[in-house]
């Protein structure tokens, strides 16, 4: 079937038509795992899954053990399901000392695992976390031989980060199916609270609905019960002063700096934070390191996780000396604030306009 688009795919998974091999990849992560678990429901039966379900995860990939599994005959059912997740074929061919490398001869047997299943697998890649482009705007190479080979003998689809529009239509739709109403402005503000960040976004609706019980969501209902998310606003800042946007910088700043909670002190230590999540994935992607990895080494959250994925998927265009130089701009400003050698808003304000002038 070769590529195909969002709209196909979820036909496809409707229709329960599911075989052969499939490769979902992109910058919406969140739709990526979204339609793998669909994937997964579409094709194993509940409760079939200790039998029927089989997962690999890409980091140090079990060649063999998923040929054997595709090979297989399902267990009282019609289909079998092997998912791989977070395969980054530049990683796993890399020689390192403990890594179980794909080798060359390894290389083989997963190319002919994915072109001949038999009708009774489906097998599926999915690209949740791993970066597949190695920090840059295309496929790397290696990652885009496997992803052809999945689409001249199965399914791909890439699903990426959609517009502000788009979400609001899916705002829309998701209170739709559970009987309640929501106008554009109060999807946007839904949209706008929660950054873009499409798995908060998801749950706020689910939320506004439940309240609404069938009724129509204004925007006061949406002010009353979404929070602002400062930490994802302090984020869009970094990523911002990163990228050189003044005016989307300076717009946001003031935004934040107008709730009273957020006094300079706050607003930097929060700057900091999303300036190190955008330097340690500037850093990740240069070392070739994925999400998982920095994930582990630092300690992130299943709570604070979506900063991560958000840096990885906007830093590309930034080099890791501007951002180790607003580190050091920040730092500064935070000693200024210290010392008492200054009013803190004019510390913070004179450190954004000076990052945003080096860039």
């Amino acid at each position: 079937m070769a590529s195909i688009n969002e709209k196909e795919l979820s036909r496809l998974i409707k229709s329960g038509e599911l075989s052969g091999a499939y490769y979902l990849y992109g910058t919406d992560r969140y739709s990526v795992e979204k339609y793998c678990k669909a994937m997964i429901s579409a094709t194993v039966k509940a409760g079939d899954e200790a039998y029927n379900l089989h997962r690999f995860q890409g980091k140090d990939l079990d060649v063999e053990g998923l040929s054997e599994v595709c090979d297989a005959f399902p267990m009282f059912a019609d289909k079998l399901c092997a998912v791989v997740i977070d395969l980054d074929m530049e990683e796993e061919t890399k020689q390192r000392q403990g890594h179980k490398t794909i080798t060359a001869e390894r290389l083989k047997l997963l190319n002919e695992t994915v072109s001949q299943l038999p009708d009774t697998t489906v097998l599926i890649f999915a690209a949740t976390n791993a970066d597949l482009c190695g920090g840059r705007k295309t496929l790397t190479a290696k990652n885009k031989k496997l992803i052809d080979l999945v689409a001249k003998n199965g399914t791909v689809c890439e699903l990426n980060i959609k517009s502000r529009s788009e979400v609001i239509r899916m705002i829309t739709s998701r209170i739709s199916k559970q009987n309640g109403t929501i106008d554009e402005r109060a999807a946007g503000l839904v949209y706008d609270l929660c950054c873009g960040d499409m798995l908060m976004i998801m749950n706020e609706a689910d939320k506004l609905a439940s309240f609404a019980n069938g009724g129509h969501i204004t925007e006061a209902d949406v002010h009353a019960l979404t929070p602002d998310n400062s930490d994802a606003k302090a984020y869009n800042l970094a990523d911002a002063v990163s990228s050189g946007n003044m005016s989307l910088a300076m717009k946001l700043y003031h935004e934040l700096s107008d709730d009273p909670e957020n006094t300079p002190v706050y607003l930097l230590y929060t700057l900091i934070g999303s300036m190190n999540d955008l330097y340690r994935a500037r850093l990740a992607l240069d070392s070739g390191r994925n999400i998982a990895d920095v994930t582990e080494d630092f300690g992130y959250s299943k709570a604070t996780q979506f900063r991560l994925k958000n840096a990885f998927s906007s830093v590309r265009k930034a080099s890791s000396a501007h951002l180790h130089h607003c580190l050091e701009i920040l730092c500064e400003a935070d000693i200024a604030m210290k010392s008492g050698a200054g009013s803190p808003e004019i510390i913070l304000e004179k450190a954004l306009v000076e990052m945003l002038s080096k860039r």
